[in-house]
């Protein structure tokens, strides 16, 4: 009886060892185990543990984004989910939320994000147009299994919205809401802000390897510049305005 005891006793310390082992887990020590599931992210510059930590640097494709932090919850690690509240922070983009990893999928919750638009460009066949101004907004969920998004749902802002060629044109900013759809896209509606002499309503889809886009573009208050401008842009439509339509790849970084 009294050897059984020691055992149960050594068992219950080495658990316990075990446990305090793991929640010490280096940072580092814990990225050499874990970088698999990361997929096109990479870290540098690792400081603290695996559950409370920091990374002087974080690219996503190759592109450095900055430095970033996490905290893991507690609770949820005790039933094999890793769920923690990740801050990533660079010189122009700004993206913060939760982030959970379990049972062979990543699920993103409130992630509020601020790049800059270009970021965005190589997913999609841009052609050479290079995007300016700034794309922020909030993801309320999105869910990442077997390198396919679903469960999306979100709106965004793009400011200072524009798009340069070999000249410059600068639109109004660009609100757009979107989700995911029983067939496996990323539909959503796309308007102006109201606030310049462009008017936009339009919408978009996504899939994996294509997207489609279409919006009918007017000239608000009658403005002269803009409706001369839009004869040479789109389909002319009866009414004075013009209908764009937009087929092409994206997610071409996958």
């Amino acid at each position: 009886m009294r050897f059984s005891k020691i055992i149960l006793a050594l068992l219950a310390l080495a658990v316990v060892a075990g446990g305090a082992y793991l929640w010490r887990l280096p940072a580092d020590v814990g990225y050499r185990f874990g970088s698999r599931y990361l997929g096109p992210v990479a870290l540098s510059g690792l400081r603290g543990t695996a559950w409370e930590g920091h990374a002087d640097g974080v690219s996503v494709f190759g592109r450095d984004l900055g430095e970033v932090d996490w905290h893991a919850q507690k609770m949820p690690l005790l039933g094999g989910r890793f769920v923690a509240d990740v801050r990533l922070k660079g010189a122009d983009v700004d993206v913060a939320g939760e982030v959970e990893r379990a049972a062979g999928r990543i699920e993103a919750r409130d992630l509020r994000f601020s790049v800059p638009a270009e970021l965005l460009a190589p997913l999609f066949d841009a052609g050479g147009m290079k995007l300016l101004g700034t794309v922020s907004g909030v993801v309320t969920q999105a869910v990442l299994a077997q390198a396919r998004l679903g469960d999306v749902h979100g709106n965004a802002r793009w400011s200072h919205a524009g798009v340069a060629t070999d000249a410059e044109t600068r639109l109004p900013d660009v609100l757009a809401e979107f989700a995911s759809q029983a067939d496996g896209s990323v539909a959503g509606s796309v308007r102006d802000d109201g606030s310049g002499d462009l008017a936009i309503d339009g919408s978009f889809t996504l899939r994996i390897g294509a997207f489609d886009a279409q919006a009918s573009l007017s000239a608000r208050n009658g403005n002269a510049d803009v409706a001369e401008m839009l004869r040479h842009v789109g389909e002319p439509q009866p009414d004075g305005s013009t209908r764009l339509q937009l087929h092409g790849q994206n997610l071409k970084v996958f």
